[in-house]
């Protein structure tokens, strides 16, 4: 309460102090009371969560800004009640430089990627001093401070970052640009059942290459972490590399991903207090489709960005003003496997080529082909036709592949929008998944159907119908149906209310390479959204 009471003496004068300043307050408050379950466990929930963020701009390029969070509890995530984010920063011409809290980007993000996804409860901005300097065919920039880092998904766990760093970019010709940079960071990780000391140094170096069709970029880090405690070492790499050509009608894009940051054993890799995995700062391009697709959503693959190897290629075309077509594949395999020695009990490392593929069981492969179709059948009515097909090995190190998880899951999605007035609009949305899991040993295969029915009455009121069901009598949720109504209501373009109620299947949702499983809820939801 103090804090709040602080913030608000500091703010309130100076919001008045002159015409010529500006300033924007915007309020996000979310409720959900109802009960939580996983088989034949259930437990009531309610989360509480009110996000106030404000900024005031003065003259002379100033802004000051801070961010009031009430998560008591979260719906994910680490209980927060107090100023969350504070700083002022100035922006001019050439020179900027911001103190408090901050989000930064170093070429793509295999040195450094700070970013928050409250959806996911994952947070990775810095407290401390950045800034930047820009004259004409380069740039100097610079950070320091410290990253308060945790995560409760799997177990309670806190991670304290002193980081300082910089980058340097410059652009020798008009269409080329190289970059280079470096982060040096200590930590303190306090772990369960004890502490861990680290040391990482992170020297990266990218370089970008573009046209009027062609582009390219590239993208190297290098890692060393010290375990400060056990005099541990471990050395690591990623890559990533991407070539696009785009003309009229048609975008062609080829993405290639090499992580190594730290490729373990089966029990270093479980062991989530190992203190020499990637870092919560550093977050690479995940080189495979994010989709809006409700079934499409609950990822059967997660990211590893200590192992993994991949490539993607995406085809945008569009033939005519009324069709678009969207090509999308992408594969993924670890860079290699451990084979148990069953005599010496130990074991084995064994590793491919180190920047090719192998899509043998071994390696853990996984791919997707997708593609999609959108058709404007007339100018008020519009379909969207999709087809997708997932599979995911997961080898078996303990038992050289006698236990190997495969699942393999094919999606067919149909939506349809059709606008009857400027009043009126209706959205249908068919979702078809065949799922086939040889660890649901009880049925292996099964059917998932989803459903939604969207209205949209005078650009105000949006109501939304939700019906999901699935085959599978072995369900994690212990259930086979679900539905839940939604009611949104746009009071003018600076307050929109939502309100919900119902069963809500779960599952794992991922985004920029963060995963996490949301359980099952039933019950009420609350939303308000205002800003000026």
């Amino acid at each position: 309460m103090k804090i709040r009471i602080l913030f608000i003496i500091f703010f309130l004068p100076l919001s008045f102090s002159a015409g010529q300043i500006s300033y924007s307050i915007s309020n996000f408050l979310r409720y959900g009371n109802g009960e939580r379950s996983f088989g034949n466990f259930k437990g009531e929930f309610k989360y509480v969560e009110n996000l106030t963020d404000m900024r005031i701009t003065f003259p002379y390029n100033v802004t000051i800004g801070g961010r009031l969070l009430y998560d008591d509890p979260p719906e994910i995530g680490i209980k927060y009640k107090g100023l969350k984010r504070r700083f002022i920063e100035y922006n001019g011409n050439e020179f900027s430089v911001r103190a408090g809290n901050f989000s930064e980007l170093y070429g793509r993000g295999l040195a450094l990627n700070l970013f928050e996804s409250r959806g996911l409860g994952f947070d990775s901005w810095m407290d401390g001093i950045k800034f930047n300097f820009r004259k004409d065919n380069y740039s100097v920039s610079a950070i320091a401070g410290v990253l308060e880092f945790e995560d409760s998904i799997e177990i309670k766990r806190k991670e304290d970052y002193k980081i300082y760093g910089g980058n340097f970019e410059v652009s020798p010709l008009n269409f080329f640009k190289i970059g280079f940079a470096y982060i040096y960071s200590k930590a303190e990780f306090n772990l369960i059942p004890t502490n861990k000391n680290i040391e990482a140094h992170l020297p990266s170096f990218y370089l970008s290459a573009s046209n009027d069709s062609f582009s390219f970029l590239f993208d190297y880090a290098y890692r060393s972490t010290s375990d400060l405690d056990n005099k541990n070492k471990s050395i690591g790499y990623g890559i990533y590399s991407s070539i696009s050509y785009n003309e009229e009608g048609l975008g062609i894009t080829f993405d290639y991903k090499n992580y190594r940051f730290d490729f373990r054993d089966p029990f270093e890799k479980n062991d989530i207090t190992r203190p020499t995995r990637a870092l919560p700062f550093q977050n690479a391009p995940i080189v495979m489709k994010e989709h809006s697709y409700t079934l499409l959503t609950r990822s059967i693959h997660e990211v590893d960005f200590n192992d993994e190897l991949g490539m993607q290629i995406e085809i945008f075309y569009t033939p005519n003003e009324t069709t678009s077509l969207n090509l999308n594949a992408s594969v993924a395999s670890r860079h290699g496997y451990y084979h148990y020695d069953q005599n010496n009990f130990s074991f084995d490392k064994i590793e491919s080529v180190n920047i090719i593929l192998d899509l043998s069981k071994n390696y853990s492969p996984y791919y997707e082909i997708f593609a999609e179709l959108e058709q404007n059948l007339t100018e008020a009515s519009v379909i969207k036709i999709a087809a997708a097909i997932r599979s995911k090995i997961l080898y078996d190190e303990f038992f050289n592949g006698l236990y190997n998880h495969k699942i393999t899951s094919r999606v067919i999605p149909i939506q349809i929008k059709n606008i009857f007035s400027s009043s009126y609009s209706v959205e249908f949305d068919y979702q078809f998944e065949s799922v086939d899991d040889n660890f649901n040993a009880q049925q292996p295969e099964y059917s998932n159907h989803f459903f939604s029915l969207i209205n949209m009455i005078d650009q105000k009121i949006n109501l939304t119908v939700r019906y999901e069901f699935s085959t599978n009598r072995f369900d994690v949720s212990g259930k086979r149906f679900w539905s839940a109504f939604e009611l949104g209501y746009r009071f003018n373009n600076n307050h929109t209310a939502i309100i919900s109620y119902g069963k809500e299947k779960g599952g794992q949702l991922c985004s920029n390479g963060v995963c996490r499983y949301l359980l099952p809820f039933e019950g009420f939801r609350l939303s308000l959204l205002s800003s000026i």
